[in-house]
């Protein structure tokens, strides 16, 4: 856990349009399994359930042998599959989501594929 897990990690702006939008950056090494890795990540709930503006993006930030892997989700996708598929588990404050890429590309979470959004960044304008 970092020593201060309050607020916003990063903030992105366009500067052609003014557009900004709120990253909330979670990262985890994870541990070697027979054909995957697996990945623990902890968010508060609040986090997940409160909306604000603009909106809270989550980047979960994995790493696999020498690459970097990036699921990417905007709060409202993350808190409808928290409501309609339990995804992860609550854990006091937080909810524990434990990921599971396996090397074949799927993205395990409580028993729901993610896979479609690795390295989804099509939120933000390419640079």
């Amino acid at each position: 856990m970092p020593e201060i897990d309050k607020g916003d990690d990063v903030f992105v702006v366009n500067d052609a349009t003014g557009a900004m939008w709120r990253l909330q950056v979670k990262t985890s090494l994870g541990r070697t399994q027979a054909t995957s890795r697996a990945y623990q990540f902890r968010v508060r709930e609040t986090a997940i359930q409160n909306a604000q503006t603009p909106e809270l993006h989550f980047v979960f930030v994995m790493r696999k042998g020498r690459v970097w892997h990036f699921l990417l989700m905007d709060r409202p996708v993350l808190r409808a599959y928290v409501r309609n598929n339990h995804l992860g588990t609550p854990a006091g404050d937080y909810r524990q989501l434990n990921m599971v890429l396996h090397d074949d590309g799927r993205l395990i979470c409580s028993g729901v594929d993610l896979q479609n959004h690795l390295e989804d960044w099509a939120t933000w304008p390419r640079l």
